[in-house]
């Protein structure tokens, strides 16, 4: 009977149920489907895995974002502070000259004022003498 079965294409299994294919093709059947859901499983991890990556990037990449502009803006910050530098030193350069010039102005004043007192104690002392 089961030979007749066979060649209608119906098997049994193990537990005497009818099947349409043969039990090694119905277990191919079965493995193949067994490694296809470990397959899309492990398909699923790799996309969890690839996602959680993304997103590790995505902050990374806004993070070295930030660090980018915190660097322009110091950049900026060092030039400005370096202008102002030059703007002070020549502030100070000029206000140099001008207390050089004064120094010379006075200088030149008292060389004559010790000329001058100079002059006026000789007169003194002649007017004194003279007495």
């Amino acid at each position: 009977m089961a030979e007749e079965l066979q060649k209608v294409h119906l098997y049994y299994d193990e537990i005497n149920k009818v099947k349409v294919i043969e039990n090694n093709v119905y277990k191919e059947t079965q493995d193949l489907q067994e490694n296809c859901k470990d397959y899309e499983n492990k398909v699923r991890d790799f996309g969890n895995i690839i996602g959680s990556l993304l997103d590790m990037l995505n902050k990374l990449g806004e993070n070295v974002e930030k660090q980018k502009m915190a660097a322009i803006g110091a950049t900026n910050l060092l030039k400005s502070i370096e202008k102002d530098r030059e703007s002070e030193q020549t502030r100070l350069q000029a206000e140099i000259s001008d207390k050089s010039l004064i120094l010379e102005q006075l200088d030149s004043e008292y060389d004559a004022l010790q000329i001058l007192d100079a002059t006026q104690s000789e007169t003194v002392e002649y007017l004194t003498q003279l007495r």
